[in-house]
């Protein structure tokens, strides 16, 4: 999305433009921030009519800016191009794809139940959903990224218009109340989250010529799903829970990049082609040749260290399972579920109290990963006692040495969910082979 100097450019927004931009941006920032501290003190009913003045608010900013500018609101977006069908059904694709993605851990991790919501109060969410991704698509996306992108290159207005969406969504004054620890995770866990959403948003409203019916209908599908689920995760920790929300918009964000190309005008003008069908066609032959070799790239790294760890790890470590992936509470402190840990085969002398070991017997889930507790008895045949650091009692059966896997080496926490869940693996296996074949593929 690099714009060079010598391709050509759109009409430049004004100074006036700009600055117009500037305060709308400002003026939607603070009055969140007032709704906020004026929440504290209103009921539930008036926090929902509080809530839908503030989305007032902001469509009365758009028109507001737009009347100052003198463009009708077809300028920012409010127009549809081409038949209704394909926008929607792509976007109704992307809601499902985004909820599968969210969903997925609970199988992981457990769901939990969320209180049933009023009727008045579903009716109310699915009624008001739609007019909060009018308005905040079109005031940050359709009107403050459209006139930036005029102004600066396109790479810089999505990551503006993103930013002030993300500052929109971000609650400033609980930060006195979480402390220095908790305002860290709510940055990252809320407006991290958010500015990652806004680059989704931003792109597909650029790819879908500068048409707001694709990114209101995914953000609203977004809105309305997230607050009416019956259940939710019940995530361990708020890092699991933000690297969940990052790896299912990180996900959005590549279907958007490559399922949904610029028309070719826009490419023209915003990506630096030069005009011209041959060159044009030979330019894009040149990037496809490029993306392709960056996937091969990819897929064979990723095959070197699958096959390096498939086979290697069980000669260097002396045992058939190297690797292990801790699916239960039962170490915890010491070993929290998802940490995977590294077995290497010790000899039985070397097993002492203390020892965290890995072994397989009839009277536990094999393989388990215990503490031992005691030497039963020693050679020839040796026997241990186990226990989980988090279990009130020993384990009902003993261990002898020729159920050991070996002993814990090294551990890793949240590594081991790639094994715990195969869904969660094969989208960081997708994000490891398309980063580098959307980034390459996008170089001038």
């Amino acid at each position: 999305m690099r714009e060079p100097s010598t391709a050509p450019r759109p009409r430049g927004a004004s100074s006036r433009g700009l600055g117009i931009a500037a305060g709308v941006s400002v003026v939607a920032i603070g009055m969140t921030q007032g709704y906020a501290v004026a929440a504290h003190a209103l009921t539930i009913d008036e926090s929902y009519v509080g809530f839908i003045a503030v989305q007032g608010a902001l469509l009365s900013l758009l028109l507001l800016a737009a009347r100052l500018e003198g463009r009708p609101l077809r300028d920012f977006g409010f127009t549809v191009r081409g038949p209704l069908v394909q926008p929607l059904a792509f976007s109704v694709l992307l809601v499902m794809l985004y909820l599968a993605l969210s969903i997925d851990p609970g199988f992981l991790f457990g769901f939990g139940r969320v209180p049933p919501v009023p009727v008045w109060a579903f009716g109310y969410i699915l009624l008001s959903a739609p007019v909060v991704a009018v308005a905040e698509a079109g005031l940050f996306f359709g009107y403050l990224f459209r006139t930036l992108s005029q102004a600066v290159s396109l790479r810089a207005a999505i990551l503006l218009s993103a930013g002030a969406f993300s500052l929109y969504s971000t609650n400033f004054t609980i930060f006195p109340l979480l402390g220095p620890t908790g305002a860290v995770e709510y940055v990252f866990s809320t407006s991290l989250v958010e500015f990652v959403l806004g680059i989704v948003l931003a792109l597909y409203f650029y790819k879908s010529q500068w048409s707001l019916l694709g990114p209101v209908t995914l953000l609203s599908g977004v809105v309305a799903a997230s607050a009416l689920l019956p259940v939710g995760v019940t995530f361990p920790t708020w890092e699991v829970a933000f690297a969940s929300a990052l790896i299912s918009e990180a996900v959005l964000l590549l279907v958007v990049g490559l399922g949904l190309k610029e028309p070719r005008l826009q490419a023209l003008r915003y990506l630096g082609e030069r005009i011209g069908p041959r060159r044009y066609r030979f330019r894009n032959r040149a990037r496809d040749r490029q993306g392709a070799r960056g996937l091969l790239v990819s897929a064979a790294v990723v095959g070197v260290v699958a096959i390096s760890m498939g086979y290697g790890l069980p000669a260097v470590l002396g045992t058939s399972q190297p690797l292990l992936a801790i699916a239960t509470g039962s170490m915890v402190p010491t070993l929290e579920r998802g940490t995977l840990v590294v077995i290497e085969h010790v000899a039985p002398s070397a097993i002492t109290v203390g020892t965290i070991i890995a072994f397989s017997v009839s009277c536990l889930p094999s393989p388990t990963v215990h503490r031992v507790i005691r030497v039963v008895s020693s050679g020839p045949n040796w026997v241990y006692q186990t226990k989980g650091d988090a279990n009130p009692a020993q384990d009902p059966c003993t261990v002898p040495y020729s159920a050991v896997h070996g002993a814990v080496v090294l551990y890793v926490p949240y590594v081991g969910f790639l094994i715990l869940d195969p869904l969660f693996a094969g989208a960081v296996i997708v994000l490891l082979l398309l980063v580098p074949m959307l980034w390459w593929g996008r170089r001038p």
